[in-house]
């Protein structure tokens, strides 16, 4: 791998502190994205990243991060794909001549694995050359595809001429950038054309491309469009050009608040021209809105979590390559956080938050397995816009337990602690009080939410819960709906939230989440007990068990459960979702959890998949474990 140049860490900082201050301006204390351009300078000298909070004023973040050293040694209209598993992929132009193109991934756009030359046309008979990669994510086919325009003597000989080439867009697919298909013709409008970019809108694919210019003639190609139902065609060419007239290439788009963004490279002009629609019929010139980085050059947008575009101003590049690890997939279907999993009978169940904007969330739903690696949607079990009385929304961190063949849920609404029943862990759940049982503001110095049930062996039940510098409990009576008692403080390490308690060997575990959930450093910590109601003791070293690494970041609010039977544990948590997640899109996660001879929990790799392919799982019956020791694992 080529090393880096030293970073200029004063103009570096200083465009990092003009975006945070950007962000700042306009976005709250914890922003979700900021906006990366890619670019290269020159002739094609490496890959260039400007910023920018709002996506009309970017600023170069001072730097190449990466130079290029595979085919001709060029870096050229470099696209950068963040996938589901986390890990961006960068594909690029190697030279004008070059049947193939260039590659490497990456988990933070520091670190880069080694360069690869990708030889897409290399067995192609007639192939000329390998233009303006890009990658996009089939969701349908489980499938990257990448598109690269290319020149291959004797096709389309009706478009063939003295005055232009004759390129046409290619794809090829691919599920790990080991083993590709053959190339196959992706996009044929008709005509020449380079520089074709693919997005998702909706449900449709829409493709924008450059015409080949007829130079000589001074007459330059338009930038047009072609729409698509699946993400591999058919293309339907629309009539209308988007760009015409102008010497334009290099189109890129991206969307933000309902509204699609093309720039297009002015590249005689040495400038940036963007148009916007909300409809793709009607295109407004916006050019005047928009400043790009000086030295800018036909790249592509992509949003990153805003903490991460932060980051690349202190992150050091190692001096060797770096091969990115892709994290583990999640559990559970879309965004859902703040899991509580729990075994009843011979059936696992995740009781989850389903994620909505900023919180807004309404209704709980519930989870089933039989072996904690296939997971089924049950059913809505407690909908609060519509079956309470006492609050409406923020429907947040349920957990469910049962006494004497009744399901106790307890959950969030608005700030306040509330309980509801069920004669099936499936639900559906009724309110139980038909009022909070833990109201907001009730003179604890702490928010009432996340709530914890636990039963001890001499069937004392307690609720756990709490936001801020201390842990909460209250005993509950053995109806348990009914408060017993005044509430306990417990003193927990760090603590913001999220606490769980379990029993091993005797002793009372302690778990909670520190740091907010929309920080990326959301993690983990725990201690140790003689007493549900305390004191914890954590210990110096190991304290954080679940923190972030690579692209799983923000990786706490969990819950956990046993095998019964033996000493095999699980830790359910949630991370902000990937390719593009944060504090209110998050993803269900499963860990192993163990123990040291001493008792004290071992850390948790984020990264590190519980079961392989073919595994069994972990299935129950009859209270025990099916499964011998290993064979689960």
């Amino acid at each position: 791998m080529p090393t880096n140049p030293t970073w200029r860490r004063p103009a570096l900082a200083m465009a990092l502190l003009a975006l945070a201050a950007g962000a700042q301006a306009q976005q709250s204390k914890w922003p979700d994205i900021t906006w990366l351009f890619t670019s290269f300078h020159g002739k094609g000298d490496g890959l260039h990243l400007s910023a920018s909070a709002d996506g009309k004023a970017w600023t170069d973040l001072g730097k190449i991060f990466l130079n290029p050293s595979v085919g001709s040694g060029l870096m050229r209209d470099p696209h950068i794909l963040r996938g589901p598993d986390g890990v961006f992929r960068m594909v690029w132009t190697t030279g004008w001549k070059d049947r193939g193109i260039g590659y490497a991934a990456s988990t933070d756009l520091v670190n880069w694995s080694a360069q690869r030359y990708l030889p897409i046309f290399e067995k192609t008979a007639g192939a000329t050359d390998a233009w303006a990669p890009e990658t996009f994510y089939d969701e349908a086919g489980g499938q990257y595809v990448i598109t690269v325009s290319s020149d291959i003597d004797g096709r389309f000989p009706e478009t063939k001429s003295a005055e232009r080439m004759n390129h046409r867009t290619y794809y090829v697919t691919t599920k790990d950038f080991v083993t590709f298909s053959e190339p196959a013709l992706f996009l044929d409008p008709g005509f020449d054309h380079i520089d074709t970019t693919v997005v998702r809108d909706g449900g449709r694919y829409f493709s924008v491309f450059k015409e080949g210019d007829r130079q000589k003639a001074g007459k330059w190609g338009a930038v047009r469009w072609a729409v698509a139902d699946r993400a591999l065609g058919p293309w339907r060419v629309m009539p209308e050009p988007i760009v015409s007239g102008l010497r334009a290439e290099g189109p890129t788009l991206y969307t933000q608040d309902g509204r699609t963004t093309l720039l297009v490279d002015f590249y005689a002009d040495k400038r940036y021209g963007a148009f916007q629609t909300t409809d793709w019929k009607t295109w407004t010139d916006v050019s005047a809105q928009v400043s790009v980085a000086d030295g800018q050059r036909h790249g592509s947008v992509l949003a990153v979590p805003a903490w991460l575009a932060k980051e690349l101003g202190t992150a050091r590049p190692r001096a060797e390559a770096v091969e990115p690890k892709p994290a583990p997939p999640p559990i559970l279907d879309g965004f859902t956080a703040d899991p509580s999993i729990r075994l009843f009978g011979d059936t696992y169940y995740i009781y989850p938050t389903s994620d909505k904007p900023n919180w807004q969330t309404t209704d709980f739903s519930v989870w089933s397995s039989k072996d904690l690696v296939e997971w089924k949607k049950e059913r809505m079990i407690l909908d609060v816009a519509n079956d309470l009385k006492w609050a409406k929304v923020e429907a947040w961190a349920p957990d469910v337990i049962e006494r004497n063949g009744t399901y106790y849920m307890y959950f969030c609404a608005q700030g306040n602690i509330g309980v509801a029943t069920s004669k099936s862990p499936t639900g559906p759940f009724v309110d139980a009080l038909g009022k909070p049982l833990v109201a907001k503001g009730t003179g604890v110095q702490t928010n009432t939410i996340d709530p914890y049930p636990f039963i001890d062996d001499d069937g004392q039940a307690y609720l756990y819960y709490g936001n801020g510098k201390l842990g909460n409990v209250y005993k509950l009576k053995p109806d348990m709906v009914t408060l017993d008692g005044p509430v306990h403080t417990i003193e927990l390490r760090d603590h913001r939230e999220a606490p769980v308690v379990f029993k091993r060997n005797g002793k009372y575990y302690f778990m909670w989440s520190i740091d907010d959930a929309r920080s990326p450093d959301y993690r983990v910590g725990w201690g140790v007990a003689d007493s549900p109601l305390g004191p914890v003791r954590s210990p110096e070293r190991d304290f954080i068990v679940l923190r972030r690494s690579g692209p799983a970041v923000a990786t706490a609010h969990h819950s956990v459960v046993n095998v019964p039977g033996t000493d095999r544990w699980y830790v359910a948590y949630h991370r902000h979702a990937l390719p593009q997640g944060n504090g209110y899109q998050r993803q269900t996660v499963l860990a192993r959890m163990a123990f040291n001879p001493d008792g004290s929990i071992q850390p948790m790799d984020p990264m590190a998949v519980p079961f392989r392919p073919g595994d069994v799982g972990e299935p129950v019956r009859n209270g025990k474990a099916v499964a011998p020791v290993g064979t689960g694992r």
